[in-house]
């Protein structure tokens, strides 16, 4: 029993620690570009495919986000309208080791922000986290 217990710990382990990695901020840029690009056209699943590989993400989560993403696209349509394109909004540093690309995401009625996590435990980097939402109005310092 407990055999099982450490195979299944460390085939979950292995599954979120071991992505493909990047050389540099070039190739994070060319990703997320290319990720973004599909998703304008309105390929999600393949835009996020595109991602997996760098990703820390477990698959069953990338999975699940791609789903959650099927059941609601009709709704985000019917609100925000169609897919217009992308913007890359900001990269932002911290450190040598964590950059943040955020893009927007343009429909003809809204925009959505897309952020990307990069970092960099040694030599290369890895997409640490990446998420989207509506919540255009934090992508502003307030008073």
């Amino acid at each position: 029993m407990i055999k099982k217990i450490i195979m299944a710990y460390l085939l979950i382990v292995s599954s979120v620690t071991y992505a493909d990695t990047l050389k540099d901020q070039k190739e994070i840029e060319s990703l997320a570009k290319s990720v973004m690009d599909l998703v304008a056209k309105g390929k999600f699943e393949e835009g996020i495919r595109l991602a997996k590989p760098y990703v820390v993400i477990p698959d069953h989560e990338i999975e699940g986000m791609i789903n959650a993403y099927k059941m609601q696209a009709p709704a985000i349509e019917q609100r925000f309208g169609k897919s217009i394109g992308t913007e890359l909004v900001t990269i932002e540093k911290s450190g040598d080791s964590l950059i943040l690309l955020m893009y927007i995401q343009k429909f003809e009625k809204h925009a959505m922000r897309w952020r990307f996590y990069f970092y960099k435990p040694k030599n290369s980097w890895i997409l640490s986290t990446f998420n989207t939402d509506d919540k255009i109005q934090l992508m502003f310092q307030t008073m």
